[in-house]
């Protein structure tokens, strides 16, 4: 475990949160990484099938060298959440942890990082040498339907930023778990809507371009990991992941429509009352002032007023089914993640 650990914390120049003690897990999972420190493992579905491999006096067949990587894999994985921060779950422009939205983009980021690595650090530690066809070898976790949504998402936000696709992953792999949405919603901001905009905007526009990111991925978490093929899972992570940068491109086009319509001084777009709600929460919280909202609400209520339109309809293209802290849904939820002050990350 320190060699795997030690060897992602060279590649990536990152240091490792883990205390360097090592626990048993016995909840099923494959391993957990705990915000404070420690890290355990499986000892039946991980370990020893690694100790079976090494203890092998023959060549190894198909089976045991996809167990041996997929051992490094699950430890590579859970290094990745002892490389990041949680950030802070209370702050009303975050998604909870222990909400649908969050496993994807967490889990689907860390497996995606994993799998790029996981070649890099099995040369590395000198298990290549050890199990000469373990590059042979494919192994899949249970989060690849995450994995390829997520994925799928950072490839949108990379054609729609025109912004190197390095730079693009940068961005949201370096922020909190929780604000990762925004993150994603920043990139575009900055490169699409930069100079367009009142800066004192963004907060609505994370959440305006957040939003079909949180709902589309937080359906994924609908899904029994355990017991649905990973072939159907990534299908289904390809899917949502098209399908949220499909809605964020219209999005994109709207936000942008509005401001060239107004130009210099445009004011916010279209709020109900609980929107503006959340959004003075929000700008309250980062110790911003909230006086234009209000008049910006009551200026756009007149204006509709006068035109005939009818106020509820929300932002954006459609009527809001999720917002920034709140899940789309608690299926599956009290089973799969405690509710700590700061999340465990765990692996299949």
């Amino acid at each position: 475990m320190a060699q795997v650990v030690a060897a992602v914390e060279r590649r990536t120049g990152r240091p490792s949160s883990w205390n360097r003690r090592l626990y048993e897990e016995r909840s099923g999972m494959g391993a957990t990484a705990q915000p404070n420190g420690p890290l355990s493992i499986n000892g039946p579905e991980v370990l020893d099938p690694l100790f079976r491999a090494y203890d092998a006096t023959e060549p190894l067949d198909d089976w045991t060298t996809r167990q041996a990587r997929a051992a490094v894999l699950v430890v590579v994985h859970e290094t990745d959440h002892h490389q990041h921060q949680g950030g802070d779950q209370n702050a009303p422009d975050a998604v909870r942890f222990d909400s649908m939205e969050c496993d994807p983009v967490t889990e689907g980021l860390a497996d995606s990082n994993a799998h790029r690595l996981l070649d890099p650090v099995i040369d590395d530690i000198g298990m290549a040498d050890a199990f000469p066809r373990i590059h042979e070898v494919d192994v899949v976790s249970s989060y690849t339907g995450y994995q390829a949504g997520v994925e799928g998402v950072l490839d949108g936000l990379q054609r729609i930023s025109g912004r190197p696709w390095d730079e693009v992953h940068a961005a949201v792999d370096s922020a909190p778990f929780v604000q990762r949405y925004n993150a994603m919603a920043d990139v575009v901001i900055d490169s699409r809507l930069d100079g367009l905009m009142p800066p004192e905007h963004r907060s609505q526009l994370r959440l305006v371009l957040g939003q079909p990111l949180r709902e589309e991925l937080g359906l994924l978490a609908e899904y029994d990991l355990a017991h649905v093929v990973p072939d159907l899972l990534a299908d289904r992570g390809q899917e949502s992941g098209a399908k949220a940068v499909q809605r964020l491109e219209q999005e994109v086009q709207a936000v942008e429509q509005h401001y060239r319509r107004y130009g210099d001084n445009a004011p916010r777009m279209r709020m109900n009352a609980h929107e503006v709600a959340l959004l003075q929460r929000i700008e309250s919280h980062y110790g911003r002032s909230t006086a234009d909202l209000e008049v910006s609400h009551l200026r756009e209520l007149m204006d509709e007023q006068r035109a005939g339109w009818t106020p509820g309809g929300g932002w954006g293209t459609g009527k809001p089914k999720s917002w920034a802290g709140a899940p789309v849904s608690n299926l599956h939820r009290a089973s799969r993640r405690p509710q700590p002050d700061q999340p465990s990350r765990r692996t299949d």
